[in-house]
């Protein structure tokens, strides 16, 4: 072989070596402007949260198009002062732990509207199969940004089944 000229699979790897890096930061570049940002607008919205009295409602929908793993059918908004405060005092009690990825019993999204004119939203598992019983999984990520510490609570999953009336009967 002479210096300068490269056989073909010299240049497959050159090219895959390349192709490899400008992947990696693409990821980096989107990780640092995208989702990083995201990310601490939802942490500065749960620290919110911990205030007294800063959910003003809540409103569950489903999460799915198909029904059998909904919580609820149709948009239930929750006003009641009660139940609120209720709800928020358990999504900040959360605490991380693996995820186990089992399938869940059912799901639910949350829109939290805030005092402060903002909203969050999530998704909530209920697991009827994990380790522990009654394990929800809280998810704040977003479709294109994912969760690197997930959330668990082992008794908002039944506090919600308990406002929503659900029956242990998937829709």
């Amino acid at each position: 072989m002479k210096f300068g000229i490269l056989k073909t699979r010299d240049k497959i790897f050159i090219l895959g070596i390349l192709a490899v890096s400008i992947f990696f930061t693409i990821h980096a570049l989107y990780e640092k402007y995208v989702c990083d940002p995201e990310w601490l607008t939802i942490e500065e919205n749960l620290e919110y949260i911990r205030r007294p009295n800063s959910v003003k409602q809540i409103d569950l929908y489903k999460a799915y198009d198909y029904p059998k793993t909904n919580l609820v059918e149709d948009t239930i908004k929750i006003v009641d002062k009660n139940d609120i405060d209720l709800i928020q005092e358990v999504i900040n009690n959360r605490y991380t732990r693996t995820w186990n990825h089992a399938i869940p019993a059912w799901s639910v999204r949350m829109k939290l509207t805030l005092y402060n004119q903002k909203i969050i939203e999530f998704k909530i598992s209920k697991i009827d199969n994990d380790t522990i019983s009654n394990m929800t999984h809280l998810d704040f990520s977003s479709k294109h940004c994912s969760a690197t510490l997930p959330s668990c609570s082992e008794t908002l999953g039944t506090v919600l089944e308990n406002v929503t009336s659900y029956n242990g009967i998937n829709h």
